[in-house]
């Protein structure tokens, strides 16, 4: 059985007790075995970007602005009604680390050691946000109620999904070292790809599942009365 089938295993046995696997080490397991069969659960990053509002009711995780606007993310039609930001996504950690450095000189006459740097964003980009949020919230928050004594809980941030082909996406982008930033920067964003099944709120301190949001049914599609009923 394969790490990520096996934790899935687990956590049908234990449903309570929420492990999850962390987005670098799925990444590169499913960019060596890609497998849109697998159903994963996965830590949410919430100490990049976003953070999580929570009430003694509720906890509100915003999705405004978290659109995916990649190359491989596009519609391969377009019309003018098309919703071209397809995908969201749920920031899942972010690495760097420096290679070596050099002397340059971008200013006239102002030599500087200049260092390469790559930094690497993990997400999960998911197209069914719809299902989990109100058409009538401005900030498309995941809304999910918690249940009493939650104050002093620490918590964090689950979200289980299934995978779908193809389930690994990258992009590239490079910035040149400056006098003023004197890096060479290049960011590759990573997406594991797949449908969000639910999202769970933890305590951090013992991995308990304490509260879930699951998908709204599809809601069925009116019938038009025919003038000749």
């Amino acid at each position: 059985m394969k790490p990520a089938a096996a934790c899935l295993a687990l956590m049908l046995n234990c449903p309570l007790l929420a492990i999850a696997e962390a987005g670098p080490a799925l990444y590169r397991l499913f960019l060596e075995q890609a497998a849109a069969t697998d159903c994963i659960e996965v830590d949410i990053d919430l100490s990049h970007g976003e953070t999580a509002l929570t009430t003694p009711e509720v906890l509100r995780y915003p999705l405004r602005g978290k659109e995916i606007a990649e190359g491989w993310s596009w519609p391969d039609s377009t019309s003018r009604d098309l919703d071209y930001y397809r995908y969201k996504y749920l920031p899942l950690a972010s690495e760097s680390e420096d290679g070596q450095r050099y002397q340059a000189e971008d200013k006239i006459g102002e030599p500087q050691t200049m260092t390469e740097r790559w930094r690497y964003d993990y997400f999960l980009a998911f197209a069914n946000y719809a299902a989990f949020v109100a058409s009538d919230d401005d900030d498309a928050a995941l809304v999910v109620p918690l249940p009493p004594g939650t104050e002093s809980v620490k918590l964090g941030l689950h979200a289980e999904a299934c995978l779908t082909p193809p389930v690994t996406r990258e992009s590239t982008t490079f910035w040149k070292a400056t006098h003023a930033a004197p890096v060479d920067l290049t960011l590759k964003k990573r997406y594991l790809v797949g449908e969000l099944t639910a999202i769970h709120v933890v305590d951090l301190d013992d991995g308990r599942r304490l509260a879930s949001l699951k998908p709204r049914p599809p809601q069925p599609i009116a019938k038009k009365e025919s003038k000749h009923d």
